[in-house]
């Protein structure tokens, strides 16, 4: 004859000291309360972090256009040299042109309108510098 195993009824477990839930009748009940304050505060957790870091990353976007836009802005502008990597610049508008020009001089000395200093760096973009 062959092995058969021997059927258990449905309300007996095997290792019933190892379940994480009541094995029996007599066992004490546990209630879904619990999961539900568990599962509220995780949630409101979770959504604190992801949006913490939706702001980062929208605070990161309006700094890489504002990097974008006085990149632009500088290349767009008359200099007759080559910028020297971690170097400040001070762009200025005269009002007989348009176009305004890179200067190595100080706002402090010049006679023109600034627009703003600027560092030119490694990756070939403009940061403003603040002053």
């Amino acid at each position: 004859m062959p092995n058969k195993k021997l059927k258990k009824p449905d309300n007996v477990a095997d290792n019933p000291h190892s379940l994480p839930y009541p094995s029996n009748v007599g066992a004490p009940a546990f209630t879904l309360s619990n999961i539900v304050a568990f599962n509220e505060t995780r949630s409101s957790t979770a959504l604190h972090h992801l949006n913490t870091k939706l702001s980062e990353i929208k605070e990161q976007y309006d700094e890489l256009v504002n990097l974008a836009a006085d990149t632009e802005l500088i290349y767009s502008s008359r200099y007759s040299f080559i910028p020297v990597v971690g170097k400040v610049y001070h762009l200025y508008q005269v009002e007989w042109n348009p176009k305004p020009f890179l200067s190595i001089m100080d706002p402090d000395r010049a006679i023109w309108d600034c627009l703003g200093s600027f560092k030119f760096t490694s990756e070939n973009t403009w940061e403003r510098v603040k002053r």
